[in-house]
């Protein structure tokens, strides 16, 4: 399984982001507070679930988002490429898998693409931080083993978990030092009953006496039958015993005869042992003459070289050269990297040259003076101040022109518009006139007219009320229509005349008020274009004659006439790098030429030693030589040694085999005295009367088996007194048959009397309880033993189907670890349930033992080799977020070496703010974080 994407709706800081994650090796990249914990625990929560809010773990519930979760789209093996989105929903959210074909599953569905495994279980394993790389270190070699069962691919933790379920059902029923269990509590009742049981019993002294009774009877019936077996069984055996007579006639010849022979107990392979001697005396002797023909060839055979003499005759000095030989060899290495330096800083001057266009014969200008930059850097700053006015000023007087231009066009529309200054002189005057005789009729009519005409109305109006009110209303109503008529002819009278004329004098006026302010900006304006004319030429002077100065001093300085102020300063930069590199051109060429002084003398003096001209003309390829012949010397003498130790060996083998023969004549020779003999004859005599009595024997031995009675009181027996033997033995059979009859008869009549004082008190009662209880608990013991028994069955089954995976992953752990500490430490063992790991040299470490530097890379390669072990069956994506603080640079590049090709399968997503993990990642791998607040 590997993660393709990641689609975030909310989730702490993340809001709406999108990552696409298609490298075994992804790389999530940024500082503190950039939001990498919050995305893997993103991937944990849409994996298995939200935290809950009375969880430990962080919810991270978005602050600027109402959406709360988001989406990962994963490859499977199995299922294709998977769609896994988790919202907000009940505790742990609500979840949605939806597969290539479109068919869509629920949290079961999840179950079964995580292999049923919980949270748990992955952040032990796929899932660790700094503090979590140790956790692994509290597993013993039980719990190792018991881990692997529970990842198997065929259902092994299931039938764990079934194994686990037989021991608490069976727990129920059982505990040894328990009183709930179900058997602990029938123990103490069948105790009890029991108790009450005995009681009853002691109560009935005629049911004890009979039981007494009983048994003594049993007593007698059982020796009245065991006399009447054996009586049964020997007349048996006379019976058979009389049709055997002349096998019995035969069994008494052979044992005269033994009696007769001698008892020698000699050794059983005595005639095989000296055979042994003399066959073992010839071997060796064989072997001694062979090592004496190896050891003349082998003298033969070698012969020192012409080098070799040499090296002897000056051992001395060339055993103190070749002491030195690392130093020098050192030297040349120096002198090929100093060759290589040289070479890439001479190429580095003249690709500098030609691509900023130097001559490559031309030689580099002289260092300036601080006054000189400083001049420089003024003159620089200056044009570049300059070219800024003369910007400023051209966009200037671009901008007045633009203006005037456009004043002018109003002004030219304006002026069609405007009356002739006579007529607007007229308009003026007569607005003004009208303006004052309207003021005077207004101030008369309201004076006079107005409160003449109410007050000669109202009394009218009074007098007619007297004669007819209708009289008086229809008066005053005559009255105000008439006010009203004359007042508005007045108003339209004096209107008819300004209003028309009043608005063509106040549109006369804005155009003219317009029109003065046009022609006043266009001068403002025109006075400033001519400043700026004036003022860009003044600029463009200074910047002339600056360039002339500078001119003038690049000639007295030797510089290029095609470097310009605008990049004289960045020439400065180029000219002062190349001086650098044509300074570290000369210290390699004197460090170069002094090394290869060194050398040579030196090799002056191995040829002087050593008699010989070397054939190389280079330093180098002369040391690569001299180490040549020394490899051969060497060689010459190791096989010198091999010739001296297999010389001492064969000898040390001539003299053992020599020891061997003694030693065997020795051995002969005390087997000779054990015999009292003196010679092979003597001892072959004395095995061939052993043969004689063992055939005898062993004779015998076989006619006593023919037998059907073999003991030694029937074999004494005259063969004519077996009759009167068979005789008496059938009177006492008879006799003892009818002894049994009788005594099981009483019997009878006792277990009568017993059974009738059990049928008729309490004690049947009792004793009937009692059974049931004990029949009870026969049952409950009999499901207690089936379910320890199951249990036991499928733990053994399970190990036998794992046994061989522990040994594997510590195999596996132990050639990361070994590759993690420079092949200091070979391998990882279990030893009473405690993890050591053994070094270089066999010296074994507890793990609390090691550095921290050390024991992190331990955890760290225990927990790749659990994965890889089961690979073939669950793989999960690895989280890891910056476990590797503490190790230094040397192991750091190890631990990103062994990441970066741990397995193509299994997808890894790394989560740093190391600056040192850049030279081992490719930018295409890599995402990039801000720094923002989770």
């Amino acid at each position: 399984m590997i993660i393709k994407k990641i689609i975030i709706y909310g989730y702490g800081k993340w809001i709406d982001a999108e990552f696409e994650v298609q490298a075994p090796f992804q790389l999530f990249f940024g500082e503190n507070e950039a939001g990498k914990s919050t995305l893997m625990s993103f991937i944990h929560s849409i994996f298995f679930g939200f935290p809950t809010r009375h969880s430990s773990s962080s919810r991270y519930e978005p602050k600027e988002s109402s959406r709360y979760g988001g989406k990962i789209i994963i490859q499977d093996k199995r299922f294709g490429e998977v769609s896994i989105e988790r919202v907000l929903g009940k505790v742990t959210g609500d979840v949605v898998v939806q597969f290539e074909d479109g068919t869509t599953g629920d949290e079961t569905i999840l179950s079964t693409l995580f292999h049923g495994k919980s949270r748990s279980f992955y952040d032990s394993i796929y899932s660790f931080d700094l503090k979590g790389i140790e956790d692994i270190q509290e597993l013993n070699e039980e719990q190792f083993n018991r881990f692997f069962l529970s990842i198997g691919a065929l259902g092994h933790e299931k039938y764990l978990k079934q194994a686990d379920y037989y021991h608490s059902q069976a727990g129920k029923l059982f505990k040894p030092m328990g009183r709930k269990p179900i058997i602990n509590q029938i123990q103490m009742k069948l105790k009890e009953k029991k108790q009450v049981l005995d009681s009853a019993k002691e109560n009935n002294e005629s049911y004890i006496n009979l039981i007494k009774d009983d048994l003594a009877k049993q007593d007698q019936l059982e020796n009245v039958e065991l006399k009447l077996e054996k009586t049964t069984e020997e007349l048996n055996n006379l019976n058979e015993l009389s049709k055997y007579k002349e096998t019995i006639e035969e069994i008494e010849t052979i044992k005269n005869r033994l009696e007769e022979l001698p008892d020698l107990n000699l050794p059983e392979e005595g005639l095989y042992q000296l055979k042994q001697f003399h066959s073992d005396i010839e071997t060796y002797q064989q072997k001694i003459n062979g090592l004496q023909d190896r050891q003349k060839t082998l003298q033969h055979q070698y012969k020192p070289s012409k080098e070799l003499v040499m090296y002897q005759q000056n051992e001395e000095e060339l055993i103190v050269f070749e002491k030195e030989m690392d130093v020098w060899e050192d030297k040349v290495q120096d002198l090929q990297l100093k060759r290589k330096d040289l070479s890439n800083i001479k190429q580095m001057i003249t690709e500098t040259k030609i691509r900023e266009d130097i001559s490559l014969a031309e030689p580099l200008p002289q260092t300036l003076k601080s006054g000189d930059n400083d001049y420089l850097e003024n003159t620089h700053n200056r044009m570049l101040e300059l070219d800024n006015k003369i910007t400023a000023l051209v966009e200037d007087e671009k901008a007045l022109l633009y203006r005037i231009n456009i004043n002018d066009d109003m002004i030219d529309k304006i002026e069609t518009q405007l009356l002739p200054l006579s007529r607007f002189n007229e308009l003026t005057e007569l607005d003004k006139k009208t303006s004052d005789t309207e003021n005077q009729n207004k101030k008369k009519t309201k004076t006079f007219i107005m409160p003449l005409t109410i007050t000669l109305t109202f009394l009218i109006s009074l007098y007619l009320y007297t004669i007819n009110p209708l009289y008086s209303i229809g008066l005053i109503a005559l009255n105000l229509i008439l006010f009203y008529f004359t007042s508005r002819t007045e108003k339209e009278s004096s209107e008819s005349f300004s209003q028309e004329q009043r608005n063509l004098l106040y549109q006369q006026k804005n155009l003219r008020n317009q029109w003065k302010e046009l022609l006043a900006a266009n001068d403002d304006y025109q006075s400033h274009k001519e400043e700026s004319v004036m003022n860009l030429g003044n600029v463009k002077k200074t910047k002339r004659l600056i360039d002339e100065d500078f001119e003038y001093w690049k000639q007295k300085h030797d510089y290029s006439d095609n470097i310009t102020i605008y990049s004289i300063l960045d020439k400065l930069k180029i000219y002062d790098a190349l001086r650098e590199l044509l300074e570290k051109e000369s210290a390699l060429t004197h460090h170069t030429e002094s090394t290869l002084r060194v050398l040579n003398e030196r090799l002056n003096s191995f040829e002087h030693l050593f008699k010989r001209t070397l054939i190389a003309e280079d330093v180098v390829e002369k040391f690569k030589e001299v180490k040549s012949v020394f490899r051969e010397i060497k060689k010459e003498q190791r096989e010198l040694k091999d010739y001296m130790k297999e010389t001492d060996a064969v000898q040390h083998e001539i003299n053992y085999y020599v020891q061997k023969v003694n030693e065997i004549k020795r051995s002969k020779r005390r087997f000779f005295e054990s015999l009292n003999t003196t010679n092979h004859e003597e001892v072959y005599n004395l095995y061939t009367t052993q043969k004689e009595k063992n055939e005898k024997e062993l004779r015998l031995s076989l006619l006593l088996e023919k037998l059907p009675v073999r003991d030694e009181p029937h074999l004494k027996l005259k063969l004519n007194s077996l009759d009167e033997k068979m005789m008496k033995l059938k009177e006492q059979q008879q006799l003892l048959t009818s002894e049994q009859k009788d005594i099981m008869k009483k019997m009878m009549e006792i277990e009568m009397q017993i059974k009738r004082l059990e049928d008729g008190g309490t004690y049947t009662e009792l004793l009937q309880e009692y059974e049931n209880e004990k029949s009870y608990y026969q049952e409950v013991v009999n499901e207690w033993s089936i379910l320890k028994s199951a249990a036991g069955i499928i733990e053994k089954t399970l190990h036998h189907a794992k046994e061989d995976k522990l040994p594997h992953t510590l195999s596996i752990a132990a050639s990361f670890f070994s590759f993690l500490t420079s092949e200091k430490y070979q391998q990882l063992v279990f030893d009473e349930d405690d993890l050591f790991v053994i070094d270089n040299n066999g010296n074994k470490w507890r793990s609390e033992d090691l550095s921290r530097g050390t024991v992190e890379p331990l955890y760290i390669a225990l927990r790749l080799a659990f994965i890889k072990a089961t690979k073939e069956s669950i793989q999960f994506p690895i989280l890891i977020d910056d476990p590797f603080v503490n190790l230094d640079s040397l192991r750091v590049k190890k631990m990103y070496e062994l990441l970066t090709s741990f397995d193509k399968d299994i997808q890894l997503i790394y989560f740093s703010f190391d600056q040192r993990i850049h030279s081992f990642i490719e930018d295409d791998n890599c995402v990039y974080l801000k720094n923002k607040a989770d």
